[in-house]
């Protein structure tokens, strides 16, 4: 791991990630231990460009610790990284069988979730496109739909995931698919960082993946499920309006020290977030945090 730029000499580096970088050069143990190191190095590696000064396993409270302390430009905060492994069936999104593609012209901008069976011949997926084709049209999100064949045979299964950006239905395959079954395991991640907080202090979480696919589990397991809203009016284009349940991580006012949560591919497939708690303003101390992370995690 070669030094950060700026980095006089790599003196920043040697002095500040040695652990880390002796973890990747001679690792031992699990393999989720090492990939977990690969993740801190690379926000260490961020921060440091970005001219943040780091304390690595900064001690909290009752014998726990922070991946970081970050000092930059008069901002001090605790960093606790958690690295979410992808789902162990994810894999490429899997080619839409050209049997399905007529469910992606139905005019209603949903994101359907979409599985069927390897070994489906075309019977099949004929069977599984008359049943897609109701269900997103009339089903509401969250509703999920198994198709089977006269015998019992499991031929398919499909979910309404939220709204999408378009105007028509957008179909989620292979790891898109797989990654909905990761939110409670993000939230798991989430409550392990917030026992390790520093009390009194500005705390942020981040939650490193393997790539892109797992923003949309992050920020389910953050804000809550999309759900319809009745008592809303609708935006221009949909005809119901959409929130959040009561299911995540920030809802109903649990986990009261945690105002900040990042999320960044390793792979850099596509820009990190930075979420910040609402409803309320940010102290001047979070939002200069959070200003830092999106900085050094060039978030959009």
């Amino acid at each position: 791991m070669t030094p950060p730029a700026g980095d006089r000499g790599g003196r920043i580096a040697g002095r500040q990630i040695r652990r880390l970088v002796e973890a990747l050069e001679r690792p031992s143990g699990r393999e989720d231990t090492f990939l977990s190191s690969v993740a801190e190095a690379v926000l260490a590696r961020r921060l440091l460009e970005s001219g943040c000064r780091l304390d690595v396993e900064h001690p909290t409270a009752d014998g726990r610790h922070a991946d970081f302390r970050v000092r930059c430009d008069g901002t001090d905060f605790f960093v606790h990284v958690k690295r979410i492994a992808s789902p162990s069936a994810a894999g490429e999104a899997a080619a839409l069988p050209e049997a399905l593609l007529p469910i992606t012209r139905i005019a209603r901008p949903v994101s359907v979730t979409v599985r069927w069976a390897p070994t489906s011949g075309a019977v099949d997926l004929d069977a599984l496109r008359e049943a897609l084709e109701p269900f997103v049209r009339q089903a509401s999100v969250g509703e999920e739909l198994v198709a089977r064949r006269e015998d019992g045979g499991w031929i398919g299964s499909a979910r309404i995931a939220a709204p999408s950006a378009g105007t028509h239905a957008v179909l989620r395959t292979g790891a898109d698919a797989e990654w909905e079954s990761a939110i409670p395991r993000v939230q798991r991640l989430l409550r392990k960082a917030y026992v390790q907080f520093m009390p009194g202090a500005v705390n942020a979480v981040c939650i490193v993946s393997d790539g892109a696919g797992a923003l949309d589990a992050v920020e389910t397991a953050l804000l809550g499920t999309v759900v319809e809203r009745w008592d809303r009016f609708p935006p221009r284009g949909h005809r119901v309006a959409h929130g959040r349940a009561d299911d995540g991580f920030w809802s109903r006012g649990q986990y009261e020290m945690s105002d900040l949560v990042a999320w960044m591919p390793l792979d850099a497939a596509a820009p990190a977030r930075v979420w910040e708690r609402a409803p309320g303003p940010l102290r001047d101390a979070e939002r200069a945090a959070a200003d830092v992370l999106r900085r050094a995690l060039g978030a959009g």
